[in-house]
């Protein structure tokens, strides 16, 4: 089986003038054969330049060469999180993912096609059998008799041109594409399994919030209450306190049920049924702390890593060579037939070699008029060849912006985590501050709700820029290249 690895960046010149034969030219160097049982290996061609664009980092600021650590993709991002349980989780959905499970039943079938393709180099034999008996009445007298004939016809079309041989390697191209398509969606189900287990916790952390929030508004009305009876406190001051109370729990029961709704996401990701329900130790549930990153160091050029971005490239391949096949269609194809039988009246005499007969032909054909089906075949073909080009260059560029906004995303969202954490402490002193003057005559209620309000608003984003700094870090990891 042939294998491929590519240096996918560097072929880009050739790719964005619309010319397949220069991407080839640089590519030459970079297709390697060989036979492993893996399809797509990581490149060896580290150093390859780009030739793609002036703005892709190629140094440091300073002017220093990017070392072959700052090359490489980032390897073993889930253990980052050390989250057994996530872990767990992401071992799950490898076995029971739809998706996955779907990639690797395409995988097969495009192993199948390939050996389909294959087999058209090789000579097709057909053996047939057929035997009869016959009853005859004559004069008045019966007789049967017995017909058995075999047959052994066999067709093989010389691949003069090699257009069988370009049909065969579309055929692996796109199996290796698969393969490299079903890699990527393992490493995309594994991110978006980590996001959704965040994300059930963040929705947890959202409810103990509320529940937590709801228990110090019952102790406020109590005193409030308590107040009002001994002629301190006015009964708006109830009022307002009962309906914040009140919304407190509506907001409890909608958060409620947002947190249900993100299991499901969860469990159908793992391959389960999706009940909303998990029996987890959840008070123990928390957002983990990230390691730091070095953003000066993280660089587009590792994108090379994608799976993503090979089996686009694959895809291309695959394209190039149909498109030779349907150029070679149009010239002469010469194909060997041959056939040997024989037919007896007695079945154990019928492959007696003395009486086998035997023929054999060749027959050579040139395409003279088909109504333009075959040029009509060979332009088709050259349009999907531009066309995965510009998939191919899409997918290139799409993976070039997702590094750098969820890097720019990285670093954003770290100040932000740093201003909203001194923003909560602020808050939660100043609705303690702002209660206790309340109970002394100081402070009019209003005061107290606008400091409660503002307490619960900067505890709520805390909880949601720390989920939104771990996704955005497991974005980043996809980006990269990264395999857990």
């Amino acid at each position: 089986m042939n294998t491929v690895s590519v240096s996918l960046l560097s072929l880009s010149d050739g790719l964005r003038s619309g010319s397949l034969l220069k991407a080839t030219a640089l590519a030459g160097a970079l297709i390697l054969s060989g036979c492993q049982s893996s399809a797509i290996t990581q490149s060896t061609h580290q150093q390859a330049p780009f030739g793609l664009t002036d703005d892709l980092p190629a140094a440091h600021k300073d002017g220093t060469p990017l070392s072959p650590a700052e090359l490489a993709p980032p390897t073993d991002w889930l253990d980052s999180f050390q989250d057994p349980l996530l872990m767990q989780w992401v071992d799950t959905a490898a076995y029971q993912n739809f998706d996955l499970l779907e990639a690797k039943a395409r995988v097969e079938a495009a192993q199948q096609q390939r050996r389909i393709a294959g087999s058209s180099l090789w000579p097709s034999m057909n053996l047939g059998i057929d035997g009869q008996r016959q009853k005859n009445l004559s004069n008045g007298s019966t007789t049967y008799n017995n017909q058995f004939q075999a047959g052994l016809d066999i067709a093989w079309e010389v691949d003069l041109w090699g257009k069988l041989g370009d049909q065969l390697e579309s055929a692996d191209y796109l199996w290796q594409s698969e393969q490299a398509l079903y890699t990527s969606s393992r490493l995309s189900i594994a991110g978006q399994v980590a996001k959704a287990w965040y994300n059930v916790t963040a929705q947890h952390l959202y409810t103990q919030l509320l529940n937590e929030r709801e228990t110090n508004l019952t102790t406020n009305l109590d005193i409030i209450e308590n107040g009002y009876r001994q002629g301190i406190n006015s009964a708006l001051d109830v009022y307002l306190a009962r309906t914040d109370l009140a919304s407190v729990r509506n907001d409890r029961e909608q958060q409620q049920a947002t947190e249900q709704e993100a299991i499901r996401s969860l469990q159908l990701l793992l391959g389960q049924y999706p009940s909303g329900q998990l029996t987890l130790e959840q008070e123990r549930l928390s957002l983990p702390s990230l390691p730091n990153l070095n953003l000066e160091t993280l660089n587009a050029q590792t994108v090379r890593h994608r799976y993503d971005l090979q089996a686009s490239f694959l895809e291309l391949l695959a394209s190039d060579r149909d498109l030779a096949a349907a150029h070679k269609a149009r010239f002469p194809s010469f194909r060997l037939t041959g056939s040997t039988g024989d037919s007896s009246d007695e079945l154990n005499n019928l492959f007696d070699a003395s009486s086998l007969a035997w023929n054999l032909l060749g027959n050579l054909t040139q395409p003279v008029f088909a109504g333009g089906r075959l040029k009509a075949e060979e332009q088709r073909q050259r349009a999907v060849v531009q066309q995965k080009e510009q998939q191919y260059l899409r997918t290139l560029y799409t993976a070039f912006s997702e590094v750098e906004q969820t890097i720019t995303n990285e670093s954003a969202l770290k100040k932000r985590l740093l201003q909203v954490r001194e923003a909560k402490e602020l808050a939660e002193a100043a609705e303690d501050l702002a209660f206790e003057e309340y109970r002394q005559g100081l402070e009019d209620y209003s005061s107290v709700l606008e400091a409660q309000r503002r307490a619960f608003n900067a505890q709520d984003t805390l909880i949601s820029i720390r989920y939104q700094l771990l996704e955005n870090r497991i974005n980043l990891f996809l980006a990269l290249g990264g395999d857990y």
